[in-house]
């Protein structure tokens, strides 16, 4: 799986552990938080999440999707 601009989605656990130095270092938050809400850094086993799906909701003929 690619991003828009062609890389791999998720980076490989060298370049996540590069970029996470970087961006702590930086005061940026990454997009994760820990079990505090504080930023943390990406899970070491991201790349082995699977999507959640579930069944399709049925909806009546005159019910709304949302």
């Amino acid at each position: 799986m690619t991003d828009l601009t062609g890389e791999p989605a998720i980076p490989d656990p060298a370049e996540r552990a590069q970029r996470n130095a970087a961006l702590l270092a930086d005061n940026i938050e990454t997009g994760w938080w820990d079990n505090h809400g504080r930023p943390a850094p990406w899970p070491d086993d991201i790349d082995q999440w699977q999507p959640v799906t579930g069944e399709p909701t049925t909806k009546k003929p005159d019910e709304q999707p949302f």
